[in-house]
């Protein structure tokens, strides 16, 4: 069910985009979950590492996320993470959202960040979080399929941005998509013109090698003819001691 009659381009910049503000909430919460679970498991169970760092990390993974959905640095995104850059689709964000929604409702099993440790309203804080972000990357994926349109190489995200433009103007790319693309074909000719620098310092396309003995003429042009040898013309040196008798 793809945007090839464009119909789907101008809802679905209004879905993507109340789906993007949610994304952005949802991800808030778990940054919010993450730091109750890493307080209450200093509190109760004498801050074991592992889990602190765990909790941790998952609120840096939330902060991530973020990032690449505000678009504060798309040239980065673009060259490092190209599939959070503005020009890829939602399926990776989906699915990092559902795993961070698995890994905190997993972690409402330990005694630590139990109903009972964490009490009636953090819990909820925590278990509405998990369940919120989990479900919101299922969405994102699914919607990452619907709105996309694979035979002319529109993204979801590019609807997302542009809308019904995107549909209309296939070949229009957003600015980080324009420098990766523009930040290769830069490295590619600067190691052609390396490559042709060199054969030019050297003066020869094709390395010089010797006239065979059964010399085909069709590589007359790469053979270099054999340098003649010039007999050095016979002189005679008068011995200075020989004297006529």
């Amino acid at each position: 069910m793809a945007v090839s009659s464009k119909s789907l381009a101008g809802p679905g910049y209004v879905i993507l985009n109340v789906m993007r503000a949610m994304n952005i909430i949802a991800l808030v919460m778990v940054i919010v979950a993450s730091w109750v679970m890493l307080v209450k498991t200093f509190v109760v169970s004498k801050f074991f590492f592992f889990d602190a760092v765990s909790h941790l990390v998952t609120s840096l993974v939330g902060v991530f996320l973020i990032t690449s959905e505000i678009q504060l640095f798309k040239g980065y995104f673009a060259r490092n993470w190209p599939l959070l850059a503005p020009d890829s689709g939602l399926v990776t964000l989906g699915s990092a959202m559902v795993v961070l929604g698995v890994s905190i409702l997993g972690n409402l099993n330990k005694e630590a960040t139990s109903q009972e440790s964490l009490g009636t309203a953090f819990w909820r804080i925590v278990i509405s979080a998990g369940i919120l972000v989990a479900l919101l990357g299922l969405l994102n994926v699914i919607a990452s399929f619907i709105f996309r349109d694979g035979a002319n190489g529109i993204s979801s995200r590019q609807v997302r941005s542009k809308g019904a433009v995107a549909v209309k103007s296939p070949t229009m790319l957003s600015s980080s998509g324009s420098l990766h693309r523009s930040y290769t074909q830069r490295s590619m000719a600067e190691r052609q013109a390396s490559v042709r620098s060199n054969r030019s310092t050297s003066g020869q396309r094709f390395p010089v090698i010797s006239r065979p003995l059964n010399f085909n003429e069709q590589f007359r042009e790469y053979v270099q003819p054999p340098a003649e040898t010039h007999k050095p013309a016979e002189t005679h040196h008068q011995n200075p001691y020989w004297t006529d008798v």
